[in-house]
């Protein structure tokens, strides 16, 4: 499965990038899935992860979200602000 990940806000000066594409050998996984080894490969992730919005396409989802081959998955930091 082929999937793309776009990092907004601080996930992006964690990783070094703005998006970037991944091949997984699963056929199917969840948002979740998916994040957990995005913490593996970027370890600066794993305290916010926990926090983190995921988003396939334009709609917000849950950890539970099952992925498909091509989707673009975002990652949201929290907001906060005054």
């Amino acid at each position: 499965m082929r999937v793309k990940v776009v990092f907004y806000g601080g996930l992006q000066r964690d990783v070094g990038v703005k998006e970037q594409g991944f091949q997984f050998a699963e056929d199917s996984l969840t948002v979740k899935e998916i994040g957990e080894k995005l913490i593996e490969r970027y370890p600066a992730l794993r305290s916010k992860m926990q926090s983190v919005v995921y988003a396939v396409g334009d709609e917000i989802v849950d950890g539970g979200h099952l992925v498909r081959d091509g989707d673009e998955i975002g990652l949201l930091p929290p907001v906060s602000g005054g």
